[in-house]
């Protein structure tokens, strides 16, 4: 608002780069035009600071299928593939900018993740999502995973992937993270957003039911990501 005039700005980005453009709209538009545009220079450096991490070396990029809904099961779409890809994954899934989709669970097992992140925006915190893994551990070809058989399934906080605003990089950078360890740069969990990785031992089952007691917090520091950083203040 500015000189005694009003309006309603009209906002609906779909990729990363128009949640930049958006930014530094809203900063503009509340006489913060230098600030914005200062901002949005920190955020693509830091994106080219994980794309040049990850992309040492010839790793594999593996294929992540992130869940923001397990009833029904969904992907979110919009800058989600992006982020994937900036974080040295892979998403054939989706194209940037498409719009959120329900998924079949053939579908999910015709893609074969090797990483799979729940992280569904009903859920308030990544442990409430825990109460709803037993109805996805039941599906038949759940074990069968390779995300489940290597253990990489991981539950994180909606607000890191759902919300369009500078949070998004904190997204990529976690999960440039827990896509290539030993090569993306350590994060600092923030405070009400703990990530959890499955922890049950190699080669072994459980029931449905008993499945949430075997997700332990995820530190996302150190070459594996076991470590701990101090945590940062919920922003």
């Amino acid at each position: 608002r500015g000189g005694g005039g009003g309006g309603v700005l009209a906002m609906d980005p779909q990729r990363l780069s128009e949640v930049m453009d958006v930014i530094v709209q809203v900063g503009t538009a509340a006489g913060e035009e230098e600030a914005a545009i200062a901002l949005v220079g920190s955020l693509r450096a830091r994106l080219r600071a994980v794309s040049a991490a990850v992309s040492r070396g010839s790793h594999h990029r593996p294929r992540v299928l992130s869940l923001e809904g397990l009833r029904p099961l969904a992907v979110g779409g919009h800058w989600l593939p992006e982020m994937k890809v900036l974080a040295g994954g892979v998403d054939d899934l989706q194209e940037p900018g498409a719009p959120a989709e329900c998924l079949r669970w053939e579908q999910v097992l015709a893609y074969i993740p090797e990483v799979l992140i729940l992280a569904p925006c009903v859920s308030a915190s990544p442990q409430q999502t825990l109460a709803e893994l037993e109805r996805l551990a039941a599906q038949p070809g759940w074990w069968a995973l390779p995300a489940v058989r290597a253990r990489q399934v991981y539950v994180v906080h909606h607000v890191m992937f759902s919300r369009a605003g500078p949070r998004l990089i904190n997204g990529v950078e976690l999960l440039a993270k827990i896509l290539h360890p030993s090569l993306a740069h350590d994060v600092a969990m923030q405070e009400g957003c703990t990530v959890l990785k499955l922890g049950l031992e190699p080669g072994r089952q459980c029931r449905p039911r008993q499945l949430r007691h075997f997700f332990r917090p995820w530190g996302g520091a150190g070459p594996a990501g076991e470590e701990f950083l101090p945590k940062t203040p919920k922003p």
